[in-house]
């Protein structure tokens, strides 16, 4: 059956393969920065030669061709219960999750702030597992009542422990990989085992430009050679950390991204990897990231285009509204900036939730991201195109009395078609309706207390809980 989907493209062919070519020249000419002595000799005896001044690392094409042949496809990110796994690429949808890391909470109800803890996070891990519309997690808030050695695996545990959906995390260095892999375990049986399944995958962010942090690119390598899908977010930000134009950024991203696949199949030949950015432009008067920029989702698909023409999953577009759900009234006042989003070439996505340019987070924003990706998100389904589909003879017979409605062809196909008859959100009723301003927010933090008015039953056995306690008391005592 012939298929149209609704997809966005912004570099041709041409400017796919003048990208590939100046990055490979990049990672050979230039060469990556490594803060690491143990990476560097890995990749030295992977290959890699030094600059004249010794401090780079020369990648030539060969070397990274041949990390993009070896990386695994399909990469699987598993759920602990089997239910909600996730296998990329995917032909046919994007998978989405909340934003990550947030430093405070913000009731956009009341107004109140207050900064993050461990309670917060696994609230946001309870919601996540209630919402059939978000696919896995990324721990929201940060646990910043714990010391900063604890902070990471914290998360960890408190995201295993309340919910069952594949989570993304981070790790800043080797010990605290080691921790993750191990604690992981205890939910699939053992390393191998989670090797096979990983139930949980890391965003390994390089440096811009061509830059990798110690703490990070030796947490990268003990996670891929544990078999843990890597996602390589670049974060440049155009005019401060990579170049102002937009093919500029590509290209860099697209050499730093190649990089850090080289990397991980330098740790371990064929280990899952993901093709990721964050990019966006500056606000050049404040200095900060600016992802409302007009620009952001053309960076966003021209990277998820040059991820795909290596034939590698890609995660590179945020989701979601931000501040903006503040003052709607509906969810269908958000379509329209989140259909854009899921016609973007990427397999995964996140930023449900965040707020402030996803320095905080709201859990009434959590549940108003997905309420309006459950209807935009139907911007990016598929459409059939074959001849039944287009059908001659409807047209053909509608000449003769200029009537569609009545015909067979459109009884069976309209409520496949027209989204507006299955979804009451997109109906013209739905989208005509005065509703007061900042309803959609005041609806959803009711949601919001339906849910968390459960009891917070750790989602473990008591076994699991067990084990998951002994580990962690283990590493408060090392």
């Amino acid at each position: 059956m012939l298929m149209a989907r609704g997809r966005l493209e912004f570099l041709d062919k041409e400017e796919i393969a003048r990208i590939h070519g100046i990055s490979l020249r990049l990672l050979d000419e230039v060469g990556i920065l490594v803060h690491s002595r143990q990476v560097s000799e890995m990749l030295e005896k992977a290959g890699a030669r030094r600059s004249d001044d010794g401090k780079r690392l020369l990648l030539d094409e060969r070397m990274v061709m041949s990390a993009v042949s070896d990386a695994k496809r399909p990469v699987i990110l598993a759920s602990r219960d089997g239910k909600n796994d996730i296998s990329i690429p995917s032909p046919d949808r994007m998978y989405v999750t909340n934003g990550g890391e947030g430093v405070f909470v913000k009731n956009l109800v009341t107004e109140e702030s207050r900064s993050a803890t461990s309670d917060d996070l696994r609230d946001f891990a309870i919601l996540v597992n209630e919402l059939p519309q978000v696919d896995f997690f990324w721990p929201m808030v940060g646990a910043l009542e714990q010391p900063v050695r604890l902070k990471g695996i914290t998360e960890h545990k408190v995201s295993m422990m309340h919910t069952t959906k594949h989570i993304q995390a981070m790790a800043t260095g080797t010990e605290e990989a080691r921790w993750m892999i191990e604690m992981a375990s205890i939910f699939t049986g053992g390393e191998e085992a989670l090797a096979e399944r990983p139930i949980f995958s890391a965003v390994e962010c390089p440096i811009s430009p061509l830059t990798f942090e110690k703490g990070l690119v030796e947490g990268q390598v003990e996670l891929s050679r544990g078999g843990i899908p890597i996602v390589a977010m670049a974060a440049s930000v155009t005019g401060l950390s990579s170049p102002v134009t937009i093919s500029g950024t590509l290209t860099q991203v697209n050499a730093e991204n190649l990089a850090s696949l080289v990397i991980s199949q330098a740790a371990k030949n064929g280990s899952p990897f993901i093709y990721s950015t964050d990019s966006s432009p500056a606000d050049l008067k404040t200095g900060s990231i600016d992802y409302g920029a007009l620009e952001v989702p053309l960076i966003r698909v021209g990277a998820g285009q040059m991820g795909r023409s290596y034939g590698l999953p890609t995660m590179v577009i945020g989701v979601g509204l931000e501040n903006l759900a503040h003052g709607m009234s509906n969810v269908w006042e958000g379509v329209p900036h989140i259909s854009i989003q899921s016609m973007v070439p990427s397999d995964l996505a996140s930023g449900f939730g965040g707020i402030d340019m996803a320095t905080g987070a709201s859990f009434e924003q959590l549940v108003a991201d997905a309420w309006v990706w459950d209807v935009a998100k139907e911007s990016a389904r598929e459409f059939d195109t074959d001849d039944d589909a287009i059908s001659f003879d409807t047209i053909r017979d509608a000449t003769k009395d200029g009537n569609f409605i009545g015909k067979r062809h459109t009884m069976a196909r309209f409520r496949k078609e027209i989204i507006s008859s299955t979804r009451p959100e997109a109906s013209i009723e739905h989208r005509m309706r005065e509703d007061k301003r900042g309803s959609l927010i005041r609806r959803a933090s009711e949601e919001v207390k339906r849910i968390l008015s459960k009891p917070k039953t750790p989602l473990v056995t008591e076994e699991e809980l067990s084990k998951l306690d002994g580990f962690f008391r283990k590493i408060q005592n090392s």
